[in-house]
């Protein structure tokens, strides 16, 4: 493991540059060939920019699969070099680190190849947990769909292996590369919400909420400081994610599994106030100074928040705001951006 710890030391100087630059840097023959000792492109001291495209060049021609570490590939002792139905080689793995939540958009120009995405602990524990890949195009340039970018998560690490792809004659396409990688915001939920109410001694009677969220997300109905009894939490069809991502089992970098090509849609909204949820919180008393609040929230992304404060027996204007990934922090609604 020292080597992927070593290699810190001496960070690239792209990762050095400001966050709004666009950087491509040769590096040195054979750099990256090794997952242990990967090409930096950025890492918790200068984490990945936003805005801003990191990448460097490579000459990929002499690029081998790693074999004989049976604990780093799963056991079967050799780097997996398969996506769906593509075989590939002569990889150059490349690491960064990000520090805020968002989508990854990595482009690899040269030459047909395929692209995978590895997740991993830390430089000190290396091992990668696998993710996603892809080799939809053909041609000399591969990237993730653009309506389709894997997600990156705060303050994790991820590997980037890219390989040639192997033609029909077994050749394994190598020579020049450019991979570029960069940081965008997450895709935000869109959800909506409505309250029927009447006045009541000391506040308001809630006749219905209406609540309404895409596929994928989970929709929370609740007051402040919990002053109008138990939350209600909605899972709107939990099978079915916003964003597709394959990831494979943590059993480290076993298989990598394809990343599908989709055609941008209007969003996929699922309204959720008819049979079970009709009546949720009908009947319940909210006092005045409280807010009564409809989160709609989906994993890495930029969640919504519906809430109206209730004052002199009356329900205020609605109201709307943003959650950030993996907080509860209401903020105003276009200011989040997966910091």
């Amino acid at each position: 493991m020292k080597p992927i710890r070593l290699l810190f030391g001496a960070v690239l100087a792209l990762t050095l540059l400001p966050a709004a630059a666009i950087a491509q840097t040769n590096v040195a023959p054979g750099s990256g060939d090794s997952y242990l000792a990967p090409i930096v492109v950025s890492n918790s001291q200068s984490p990945q920019p936003f805005p801003g495209v990191l990448g460097f060049d490579v000459d990929t021609t002499n690029y081998t699969i790693e074999s004989g570490n049976p604990n780093l590939w799963g056991g079967n002792g050799s780097e997996f070099n398969q996506c769906g139905n593509s075989i590939y080689g002569k990889t150059v793995w490349s690491i960064i680190y990000a520090n805020r939540y968002g989508r990854i958009d990595i482009t690899a120009a040269g030459y047909d190849s395929v692209i995978g995405l590895a997740s991993f602990k830390d430089p000190n524990t290396p091992a990668p947990t696998g993710g996603p890949c892809t080799d939809r195009l053909s041609g000399r340039i591969e990237s993730f769909a653009r309506d389709n970018l894997p997600t990156v998560k705060k303050n994790h690490w991820y590997a980037i292996q890219v390989g040639g792809f192997q033609n029909q004659d077994g050749t394994i396409n190598g020579g020049q590369l450019e991979v570029n990688v960069e940081l965008l915001p997450p895709n935000a939920v869109i959800g909506d919400a409505g309250l029927s109410w009447v006045s009541t001694k000391g506040g308001i009677k809630v006749k219905s909420v209406r609540i309404d969220g895409p596929k994928g997300s989970v929709i929370t109905v609740a007051c402040t400081r919990h002053k109008c009894g138990k939350n209600q939490s909605f899972a709107v069809s939990k099978a079915t994610p916003l964003i597709e991502q394959p990831v494979l089992k943590a059993n480290p970098l076993a298989r990598f599994k394809t990343m599908k090509k989709q055609q941008p849609t209007a969003p996929d909204r699922t309204v959720v106030h008819a049979a079970a949820s009709k009546n949720v919180f009908k009947g319940r008393t909210i006092k005045n100074g409280t807010r009564l609040t409809v989160a709609v929230e989906a994993d890495d992304q930029i969640g919504e928040l519906f809430y109206w404060d209730v004052k002199k027996n009356a329900a205020g204007t609605k109201a709307i705001g943003c959650i950030e990934p993996g907080s509860t922090k209401v903020q105003a609604l276009g200011s989040c951006d997966g910091k």
